[in-house]
């Protein structure tokens, strides 16, 4: 098709006008929500939305999901590194995330060994220990912010998980130093001034990142120097081999810090976000509660037992649904295509949102309503969800690698919760913000009224 017609058809496209963006001025500064559901209710499934060198092309829906996410990895129509560039502040230039084409799926096989599920499974320690020492650090009486504190905890799961106790001693520093970078990555894009000169946020950033990257080169050496089995993510790394081809450690280092950070960011946002649901409706935590004490009794928590608790897989599905980290995701279109009676170019930035869809009424029964009992198969009501109208993790080759250690270690939090602890809401109402990733406005404040011992005696 020729550019001119291209031209003309690009100009079609639904969406506000220039000063028309002024009613979107709060979604321009970091805090999309409202923006994006009235831009869908608005405009439809496509919509054109930005301005100056920002500018981007929304498509809503179960459909445009599947689109963009089951796009071929020989021969794609799209593309992510380019619309993904904004997360290299964190996550470096050579991981798997912000790569495309042979470099993506070379990388992505290197480190699947890394997740398989015997591997994952073999994390349920660190994970239940890490839970309990948060847990153990709060004291009646007192108010704390879970949020916080969960991503202390998830952290810490992060780094072990990954390095096993060797740089346990440095969480809290690579904690601090990778926040710095987070909370430059998660601004709105309309905000950011990625230019590296003094006294700016994004030098601020990236500084940060190197601080990290010290550490991470470090462990490297050091298992080069002396291998030692220790059955952690990074030995998976080091060892994993495809093709007769292998990481260099200029890739290990950025896959390390970008499982870190996915795992430290996303996977806290929804654990906090998981307090703060429980919290909001306590009939959904009590039923939580009976079905550890049912499944589990006084055993201590395994991969096997959780597995077992289907309320909580329900639960942890809802919270994914309607509190799910991603807000937004994006690729570069290689060639012109046709959406929704549209015509969309050849390099426009294209964005899907997970929090539209979750929350589309066409898709989802009640879709604000909290709701573990929509996920029971076996219930009169159940509501087969549509394909691609849950994708918290994305999907097609390039979901979320990490997907089962995430629902893990939340199944794991939300049941060791409910068995130790009762807590209080101090605040009613907890907003999102964020762009990258979907935190709780001012964290998850709560009160601590008991604190039981863990299964098996003091922790």
């Amino acid at each position: 098709m020729g550019s001119a017609r291209t031209r003309t058809l690009v100009n079609r496209l639904p969406g506000p006008t220039p000063l028309g963006h002024l009613r979107y001025l709060k979604g321009l500064l970091g805090k999309p929500y409202d923006a994006l559901l009235e831009l869908h209710r608005g405009y439809g499934p496509v919509c054109a939305f930005g301005v100056g060198g920002q500018k981007y092309v929304l498509l809503f829906g179960a459909e445009a999901n599947e689109l963009l996410l089951t796009d071929s990895p020989r021969n794609p129509r799209f593309l992510s590194r380019d619309v993904l560039t904004l997360l290299i502040p964190v996550v470096g230039a050579n991981a798997m995330v912000v790569s495309d084409g042979e470099d993506h799926r070379r990388r992505r096989a290197l480190v699947r060994p890394a997740f398989v599920r015997k591997r994952i499974e073999g994390y349920v320690p660190v994970m239940v220990n890490e839970i309990h020492r948060m847990i153990d650090g709060w004291r009646p009486g007192h108010t704390v912010d879970a949020f916080a504190d969960v991503r202390s905890c998830i952290r810490r799961i992060a780094i072990r998980s990954l390095f096993g106790d060797r740089l346990k001693a440095h969480t809290d520093e690579i904690g601090r130093e990778l926040q710095t970078a987070l909370n430059y990555i998660n601004r709105s894009p309309f905000l950011r001034f990625d230019h590296d000169l003094p006294g700016t946020a994004y030098r601020r950033a990236m500084a940060a990142r190197e601080r990290v990257d010290r550490y991470v080169r470090a462990e490297i050496a050091n298992r080069r120097a002396e291998p030692n089995d220790q059955g952690d993510v990074l030995d998976a790394l080091l060892e994993s081999y495809f093709e007769g081809d292998h990481l260099a450690d200029l890739e290990v280092r950025d896959q390390v810090i970008s499982l870190i950070a996915s795992g430290y960011d996303s996977s806290s946002s929804a654990a906090g976000w998981a307090v703060y649901a429980l919290l909001k409706h306590p009939e959904v935590l009590r039923r939580v509660r009976d079905e550890v004490a049912r499944a589990a009794g006084d055993e201590p928590l395994s991969a096997e037992l959780v597995g077992r608790m289907d309320y909580i897989g329900w639960t942890v599905s809802e919270i994914l649904r309607l509190y799910t980290p991603g807000v937004l995701t994006g690729r570069t279109s290689v060639e012109d295509f046709e959406f929704g009676g549209h015509l969309v170019p050849r390099g426009a930035r294209v964005l899907y949102s997970q929090y539209v869809t979750h929350r589309m009424p066409r898709l989802w029964t009640d879709p604000l309503q909290f709701r573990p009992e929509r996920w029971n198969t076996a219930a009169p009501d159940y509501r087969e969800p549509v394909p691609y109208s849950f994708v918290p993790f994305g999907g097609g080759y390039r979901r979320c690698i990490g997907y089962a250690f995430a629902e893990l270690e939340l199944k794991l939090l939300i049941a060791e919760l409910a068995r130790r602890a009762d807590l209080a809401p101090v605040r009613s109402t907890v907003r999102p913000t964020g762009v990258a990733t979907m935190w709780p406005d001012g964290g998850v404040p709560v009160a601590v009224r008991e604190i039981r011992p863990p299964v098996g005696g003091p922790g």
